[in-house]
């Protein structure tokens, strides 16, 4: 016989002498019980993620005066994408992050090479080469190796009961995000490069270029030269000014220019070659030109950070900690028969009658022994019901493909209101309990200033930054835990949980020329996904419950919950859902406060 059968035994034989006052009627027992038992056996926490993710809650709520305070950290990393129906992956395949972003730099990250071809054509007649067409301009392309994303949250959950079956909670997630990258620029096919790269300005090309124009500028000053002679020097000056100022004004706006390769680049070298020819026979030394004959990583960094693109450059990114979307939450339990076990409940009441009675003969060591083992318990359920209202943060960043500005980069918050309705269903039969968690949220329409491209084309110009209502779509989340008591206080269960984001809509509250909508930017808005995982809980509070509460011990304000969850992603679609792990863990401890 174990220490706790022996001392359950001699507690209920004796209950009789120990007591001095006639005991409660027996339907009073049970309701003191549940209080206790509902302290004792809560095992979750407050979770609720702004970015509809992180560890499940369960229907438990704290007792009326018990403040549950929580400390949830959370890692959620990927590399891939589940994919939507396109040349290279059917629907719910997956991809890597950088599928968007591989292949022709021209094609995929800007909408068509317009904008470039007037900007490398600017300058066309000063420098002296043929306009470019589009066939013409090439800015080279990229091989990805690898792209990485995560998520790293630290929630800080309060939820305290404030009267019977009701509580009220309030969470705040501080979060970092990082994108890590890897790819290789080919810059072998680009026609053109960047003029501040080649000549900054200030270098020393401008500054012995300028030199030899004065040198000129003095002969022809000097009256040592007439005639044909004194006007070729004159019309040579001029276009060498001009060639001198076109230059420069590409450097300082950080425009293109073309490559020696090139047959404009050839082009090009031949006519500053011309000036230089023409200056070394009047004694006057030119430097060369030296075009570029590749385009670098500069280059491309720059076409990202200059106009018309005006975007982030390809590097990795990193939003470091701060406050994310805050959550205030209500919960109300509408009925709970685990955390009140009837059966103990019976077991009292019936000690008690025999009390009364004057029976005290010793309680069956078996009755006491099932008593403290949980596998010998019903089928039980608890059901509660709860809403969150979730407040959007003041400094929002937009998922990738909404916004050029940041398109390496993982939001920490998308910026608008999020209404959410949950209910929370366990239920328990001996060994074994399920718990499940369904939620419905609302995204509130709102108004940003986005980008918005032409159809088909995922990345928008700086000039095409125009205000736009949107409604991100509603969302469903289920999570669905059954678990195995392997003793009374640890547990462990299978994890799978099943998220769908509804269509988003968008639309223009003003003319944007070449844009007649905004129906661009709701390409791959919808999105489901499902993991599948395992999760474990040590709860302190149900090891106290059946070796302390039955033996008479006094409760403890110190009993506390550690969980581990970790969840990896099994199938999904949309096109950039991220295929995605979730690392979670959870501590919780309860405090009396009233």
């Amino acid at each position: 016989m174990s220490p706790e059968i022996r001392r359950e035994t001699r507690r209920r034989a004796g209950a009789s002498r120990r007591r001095a006052a006639p005991p409660a009627p027996a339907r009073g027992r049970p309701l003191r019980r549940s209080a206790a038992v509902a302290l004792l056996l809560s095992s979750a926490g407050l979770w609720s993620t702004g970015s509809v993710d992180g560890q499940a809650q369960d229907a438990r709520i704290p007792a009326p005066g018990t403040l549950w305070l929580e400390l949830a950290p959370e890692l959620r990393t990927w590399s891939e994408q589940f994919a939507a129906n396109s040349d290279r992956a059917s629907d719910g395949e997956k991809e890597p992050l950088f599928a968007h972003f591989d292949g022709s730099v021209a094609s995929r990250l800007f909408p068509g090479p317009a904008p470039f071809l007037d900007d490398v054509n600017a300058a066309a007649t000063e420098l002296g080469y043929d306009a470019y067409t589009e066939s013409d301009l090439s800015l080279g392309s990229l091989d990805f190796s690898a792209m990485n994303a995560q998520a790293r949250v630290l929630g800080l959950g309060l939820e305290l009961g404030i009267v019977d079956r009701l509580s009220v909670g309030f969470r705040a997630p501080f979060t970092m995000t990082d994108v890590e990258s890897a790819f290789v620029f080919d810059s072998a096919s680009a026609t053109v490069t960047a003029a501040t790269v080649a000549f900054p300005q200030g270098g020393a090309f401008f500054t012995e270029a300028q030199t030899a124009l004065t040198s000129l500028q003095a002969l022809i000053d000097g009256g040592s030269l007439a005639g044909m002679a004194l006007t070729d020097a004159v019309r040579l000056r001029d276009d060498l000014d001009t060639f001198l100022t076109a230059l420069e004004a590409r450097s300082v706006a950080g425009g293109l220019i073309p490559t020696a390769t090139t047959s404009a680049g050839a082009q090009m070298s031949g006519r500053f070659s011309g000036f230089a020819d023409d200056l070394d026979a009047l004694g006057i030394a030119l430097p060369a030109l030296g075009l570029p004959e590749t385009a670098t990583r500069s280059d491309l960094n720059g076409w990202l950070t200059n106009p018309p693109v005006s975007a982030s450059p390809l590097t990795d990114t990193r939003n470091s900690l701060r406050l994310g979307e805050i959550e205030v939450s209500l919960r109300f339990n509408l009925f709970d028969a685990i955390s009140d076990p009837g059966r103990d409940a019976d077991a009292d009441s019936a000690s008690a009658d025999a009390e009364v009675a004057g029976d005290s003969s010793p309680v069956d060591e078996t009755d006491v022994a099932e008593t403290l083992d949980p596998s010998s318990d019903g089928l039980r359920f608890r059901t509660t019901v709860g809403a969150t209202l979730r407040l959007p943060i003041l400094q929002a960043s937009f998922p990738p493909l909404q916004d050029a500005t940041h398109f390496l980069d993982v939001p920490i918050g998308d910026g608008q209101t999020d209404i959410e309705l949950a209910l929370y269903q366990d239920v328990s039969f001996r060994r074994f309990i399920v718990r499940s968690e369904f939620r419905y949220g609302i995204q509130r329409p709102d108004a940003v200033i986005l980008r918005v491209a032409p159809p088909d084309q995922p990345f928008a110009l700086e000039a095409l930054q125009t205000p736009v209502l949107r409604d991100l779509g509603d969302y469903v989340l289920a999570t669905v835990r059954p678990g195995f008591r392997l003793t009374p206080a640890l547990s462990v269960a299978l994890e799978w949980d099943y998220f769908r984001l509804g269509a988003p809509t968008y639309s223009l509250t003003e003319e944007l020329a070449d844009v007649a909508d905004a129906t661009a930017l709701e390409v791959e808005g919808t999105q489901t996904r499902q993991r599948f995982g395992l999760g474990f809980v040590y709860d302190h509070s149900r090891a106290q419950d059946r070796a302390g509460l039955l033996t008479g011990t006094p409760q403890s304000r110190s009993a506390w919950q550690f969980a581990i969850s970790m969840r990896s992603p099994i199938s999904g679609s949309g096109g950039v859902t991220p295929s995605s792990f979730l690392y979670g863990a959870s501590l919780r401890v309860p405090i009396g406060i009233f």
